[in-house]
């Protein structure tokens, strides 16, 4: 017997229904003349090349807000600002956006330089609508974070064991905190640490933005759900995730870079921005539970004769007989269920 193929959760189409279901908060939102701000920095042909990458990642997360935003009926107000910005000249740009009664939210995209970080801090707190405040925020964690909740929230009935491997960081932080409310086991891991210490989980959430530091001497088969929220563009082109090739075919359940989080963290955003404009009672989506092995079951596979596990698998997240792979599925407040499972725009 074969364990099941790895199946790619396509965060695409999660966004996708949410934009379906969201839309008719644009008749509300929009006769408001309602604003968001997303302010993000350029990097120059100088600049170290892992600094470019990162702007990069930045840029195209950017113009996604752009589309999720507009979407909704918001004016938004794509502010792009080379790094040698002064802390001055930042300052007086959020001090006008968090005194502006249109504005409705700023975004600022991370990393900021470092220089001008702490000016960050200057924001209204009503209008972090991504979380960037901590403890200052209104929001419990960055719409990353809570998306990645979200998505490990229905592989985790029966609490099970949760490594989230870059646990001390802005995102990872969140994550851990988000799933420790819930009751959960999590153990974090970071920078020093041996993330062998991983394998024994039952679900791993990677948040380093380190490409291709998960390998298969981590991830392994019994892992019901990796979730790799890793993007960073390459010099030819290519976008890794923090999940290394050798690796993407292992595990039961792994959300795709690109088109896995980064669509998700959009909708989080959606939902929060229709609470704050249009219905104050709104009930966030969800996603819906999918059929999975838990540990024992796993090892009891692998342990027949006939077990052929790594040969069933592909590196595309499709099954040896070549079928499609999973969509994560939301189900809306309105909804016993949703049926949408096109994909979505990817990020």
């Amino acid at each position: 017997m074969t364990l099941p193929a790895t199946r790619a959760l396509s965060g695409g189409a999660v966004l996708k229904s949410v934009r379906a279901d969201l839309a008719p908060h644009r008749a509300v939102i929009e006769p408001q003349n309602k604003r968001v701000s997303v302010i993000r920095f350029s990097a120059q042909e100088t600049d170290p090349q892992l600094w470019q990458h990162r702007m990069e990642a930045s840029r195209v997360s950017a113009e996604q807000k752009v589309k999720a935003f507009s979407h909704l009926g918001y004016q938004v107000d794509h502010e792009v600002l080379p790094g040698g910005t002064s802390a001055a000249d930042f300052a007086r740009l959020i001090d006008e956006r968090s005194a502006d009664p249109n504005t409705s939210a700023i975004i600022v995209q991370y990393p900021p330089p470092p220089h001008l970080a702490p000016m960050v801090q200057r924001m209204a707190p009503e209008k972090d609508i991504d979380g960037l405040l901590g403890e200052r925020s209104q929001q419990q964690a960055c719409a990353t974070a809570e998306g990645i909740a979200r998505v490990v929230r229905p592989f985790a009935q029966d609490n099970p064991s949760i490594a989230v491997i870059g646990g001390k960081g802005f995102v990872g932080s969140g994550v851990v905190r988000l799933l420790e409310q819930d009751g959960l086991r999590v153990t974090s891991l970071d920078a020093g640490d041996d993330l062998r210490q991983a394998r024994n989980a039952d679900i791993i959430v990677s948040a380093t933005g380190n490409p291709h530091v998960l390998t298969n001497d981590v991830v392994q088969p019994h892992h019901r759900l990796v979730v790799d929220s890793g993007f960073m563009p390459q010099a030819d082109g290519s976008i890794a995730g923090d999940v290394h090739p050798s690796a993407q075919n292992v595990p039961q359940y792994i959300t795709p870079v690109p088109g896995g989080i980064g669509p998700v963290e959009m909708a989080v955003l959606m939902d929060r921005a229709v609470k704050m404009d249009s219905d104050p009672n709104h009930t966030p989506w969800t996603c819906q539970p999918v059929p999975y092995l838990d540990k024992g079951q796993v090892a009891a596979m692998e342990s027949m004769p006939s077990a052929t596990a790594s040969a069933s698998r592909g590196v595309d997240g499709r099954a040896a007989d070549g079928s499609k792979p999973e969509s994560m599925q939301h189900r809306a407040p309105t909804q016993t269920s949703a049926s949408r499972d096109a994909q979505g725009p990817s990020v």
